[in-house]
């Protein structure tokens, strides 16, 4: 989870440097009009990816408390399946005397 959070991080970085960037570009050499636009693309396909990254983690949360669920259900179920075989032990042995 920690390597999701740090790519969102960095990336929210790169995605800054691009918007200051075309900033800079739009304030100081409107003329570039083919950069401007090839880093206003850039942009999209950034936040693009972003959006990506999002639905990701969203999903990788979501299974892993789903996953989380389903141990905890799977460690009660053991608990319960050793009990019984308890109480079959008891039972067996009852029966045989």
């Amino acid at each position: 989870m920690i390597e999701i959070i740090n790519a969102k991080v960095g990336l929210n970085k790169v995605i800054l440097r691009a918007k200051s960037t075309l900033e800079e570009l739009e304030e100081k050499a409107p003329q570039k009009k083919e950069l401007i636009k090839t880093q206003k693309d850039s942009l999209e396909e950034l936040a693009n990816v972003s959006a990506i990254l999002h639905r990701l983690d969203l999903k990788a949360m979501s299974l892993s408390s789903d996953l989380h669920s389903k141990n905890t259900l799977l460690l009660k179920l053991q608990s319960e399946i050793n009990e019984l075989k308890k109480i079959n032990q008891k039972l067996l042995t009852n029966a045989s005397l």
